[in-house]
Protein backbone atom coordinates (compact mmCIF):
# COMPACT_ATOMS: atom_id res chain seq x y z
CA UNK A 1 0.00 0.00 0.00
CA UNK A 2 1.30 3.65 -1.01
CA UNK A 3 1.22 6.27 1.68
CA UNK A 4 2.51 9.37 1.71
CA UNK A 5 4.67 9.59 4.62
CA UNK A 6 7.46 10.37 2.23
CA UNK A 7 6.60 13.89 2.18
CA UNK A 8 4.64 15.18 4.86
CA UNK A 9 2.25 18.07 3.75
CA UNK A 10 4.83 20.97 3.41
CA UNK A 11 3.49 24.09 5.34
CA UNK A 12 0.61 26.27 4.86
CA UNK A 13 2.66 29.10 4.39
CA UNK A 14 3.94 27.93 0.61
CA UNK A 15 1.86 28.93 -2.00
CA UNK A 16 -0.04 25.60 -3.88
CA UNK A 17 2.00 24.55 -7.24
CA UNK A 18 -0.45 25.00 -10.38
CA UNK A 19 -1.22 21.47 -12.53
CA UNK A 20 0.93 23.09 -15.57
CA UNK A 21 3.74 26.04 -16.19
CA UNK A 22 4.47 27.96 -18.68
CA UNK A 23 7.85 27.88 -21.16
CA UNK A 24 8.33 31.29 -19.81
CA UNK A 25 7.71 30.62 -16.49
CA UNK A 26 9.95 28.01 -16.36
CA UNK A 27 12.64 30.45 -18.12
CA UNK A 28 12.85 32.89 -15.48
CA UNK A 29 12.83 30.40 -12.83
CA UNK A 30 15.45 28.39 -14.20
CA UNK A 31 17.88 27.82 -10.91
CA UNK A 32 15.80 28.00 -8.38
CA UNK A 33 17.46 26.67 -5.22
CA UNK A 34 13.57 24.91 -4.21
CA UNK A 35 12.95 23.72 -7.93
CA UNK A 36 14.34 20.66 -9.24
CA UNK A 37 13.88 19.95 -13.32
CA UNK A 38 13.22 16.89 -13.94
CA UNK A 39 13.10 15.03 -18.12
CA UNK A 40 10.72 12.24 -18.26
CA UNK A 41 11.30 11.56 -21.80
CA UNK A 42 10.51 7.59 -21.92
CA UNK A 43 9.77 7.58 -18.30
CA UNK A 44 8.66 3.98 -17.35
CA UNK A 45 9.56 2.40 -21.28
CA UNK A 46 13.49 0.61 -21.05
CA UNK A 47 13.80 2.69 -24.57
CA UNK A 48 13.02 5.63 -24.04
CA UNK A 49 15.51 7.71 -21.83
CA UNK A 50 17.62 7.12 -24.90
CA UNK A 51 16.69 10.28 -26.82
CA UNK A 52 16.58 12.80 -23.97
CA UNK A 53 20.75 12.13 -23.93
CA UNK A 54 21.21 14.28 -26.64
CA UNK A 55 19.42 17.49 -25.31
CA UNK A 56 17.76 18.91 -22.21
CA UNK A 57 16.29 21.87 -20.44
CA UNK A 58 19.28 23.57 -18.81
CA UNK A 59 19.89 22.08 -15.18
CA UNK A 60 17.38 18.83 -15.83
CA UNK A 61 18.00 15.97 -14.45
CA UNK A 62 16.89 12.50 -16.05
CA UNK A 63 14.07 10.63 -14.67
CA UNK A 64 15.39 7.17 -15.21
CA UNK A 65 15.42 6.00 -11.84
CA UNK A 66 12.01 6.74 -10.34
CA UNK A 67 10.32 3.58 -10.12
CA UNK A 68 9.70 3.51 -6.46
CA UNK A 69 8.21 0.30 -5.07
CA UNK A 70 7.34 1.92 -1.17
CA UNK A 71 7.82 5.21 0.37
CA UNK A 72 11.57 4.32 1.74
CA UNK A 73 12.99 3.36 -1.71
CA UNK A 74 10.98 6.89 -3.60
CA UNK A 75 12.55 8.73 -0.12
CA UNK A 76 16.33 7.44 -0.91
CA UNK A 77 15.73 8.54 -4.88
CA UNK A 78 14.41 11.92 -4.45
CA UNK A 79 17.18 12.48 -2.21
CA UNK A 80 19.47 11.46 -4.47
CA UNK A 81 17.56 13.89 -6.83
CA UNK A 82 18.04 17.07 -4.08
CA UNK A 83 14.29 16.60 -4.07
CA UNK A 84 12.61 17.16 -0.65
CA UNK A 85 9.33 18.04 0.60
CA UNK A 86 10.01 21.69 0.08
CA UNK A 87 11.10 21.61 -3.13
CA UNK A 88 8.90 22.45 -6.71
CA UNK A 89 9.69 19.33 -8.99
CA UNK A 90 8.75 20.29 -12.88
CA UNK A 91 8.18 17.36 -14.97
CA UNK A 92 8.47 18.13 -18.72
CA UNK A 93 8.63 14.96 -21.54
CA UNK A 94 8.40 15.20 -25.47
CA UNK A 95 5.42 17.57 -26.21
CA UNK A 96 2.10 16.86 -27.17
CA UNK A 97 1.28 14.51 -30.12
CA UNK A 98 4.72 14.18 -30.51
CA UNK A 99 5.46 11.19 -29.92
CA UNK A 100 3.05 7.98 -29.71
CA UNK A 101 2.73 4.82 -27.43
CA UNK A 102 3.45 1.70 -29.68
CA UNK A 103 0.62 -0.06 -31.01
CA UNK A 104 -0.20 -3.42 -33.03
CA UNK A 105 -1.26 -3.53 -36.61
CA UNK A 106 -4.25 -1.98 -37.83
CA UNK A 107 -5.38 -0.14 -34.10
CA UNK A 108 -4.54 3.47 -33.40
CA UNK A 109 -1.63 5.08 -31.34
CA UNK A 110 -2.55 6.51 -28.62
CA UNK A 111 -0.05 10.06 -27.35
CA UNK A 112 2.17 9.41 -23.80
CA UNK A 113 2.23 11.53 -21.47
CA UNK A 114 5.17 10.63 -19.36
CA UNK A 115 5.03 13.80 -17.42
CA UNK A 116 1.52 13.36 -16.31
CA UNK A 117 2.68 9.54 -15.44
CA UNK A 118 5.10 10.60 -13.44
CA UNK A 119 4.18 13.19 -11.89
CA UNK A 120 0.92 10.66 -10.47
CA UNK A 121 4.13 8.79 -9.19
CA UNK A 122 5.00 12.13 -7.41
CA UNK A 123 1.56 12.32 -5.84
CA UNK A 124 1.18 8.84 -4.98
CA UNK A 125 3.62 9.23 -2.71
CA UNK A 126 2.53 12.25 -0.91
CA UNK A 127 4.39 15.17 -3.05
CA UNK A 128 2.13 17.06 -4.27
CA UNK A 129 4.61 20.11 -5.03
CA UNK A 130 4.78 18.91 -8.62
CA UNK A 131 4.21 20.64 -12.26
CA UNK A 132 4.34 19.48 -15.62
CA UNK A 133 5.79 21.97 -18.31
CA UNK A 134 3.07 23.04 -20.66
CA UNK A 135 3.84 21.56 -23.88
CA UNK A 136 6.65 19.58 -22.99
CA UNK A 137 10.31 20.02 -24.62
CA UNK A 138 8.96 20.28 -28.16
CA UNK A 139 7.41 23.65 -27.87
CA UNK A 140 10.79 24.48 -25.36
CA UNK A 141 12.51 23.88 -28.53
CA UNK A 142 10.39 25.57 -30.66
CA UNK A 143 10.56 28.75 -29.07
CA UNK A 144 14.31 28.56 -29.34
CA UNK A 145 14.97 28.27 -25.52
CA UNK A 146 18.20 27.01 -24.09
CA UNK A 147 19.54 23.47 -24.11
CA UNK A 148 22.17 21.90 -23.42
CA UNK A 149 23.54 18.11 -24.05
CA UNK A 150 23.76 15.74 -21.79
CA UNK A 151 27.70 15.78 -21.95
CA UNK A 152 27.82 19.95 -20.82
CA UNK A 153 26.31 19.38 -17.09
CA UNK A 154 27.78 16.77 -14.30
CA UNK A 155 23.66 16.58 -13.42
CA UNK A 156 23.48 13.82 -16.09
Amino acid sequence: MISSAAFPTPPATRPAVSPSVSTQWLCDHLGSDTMVVLDGRGFGRAAGPSEARCSRIPTALFADGFAAADDASFREITLRYGIDSSSTVVLYDAGAGSKTAGSSAGSETAPVDDAARLRDVFRSFGHERVTVLDGGFAKWNAEERPTESAADSSAA
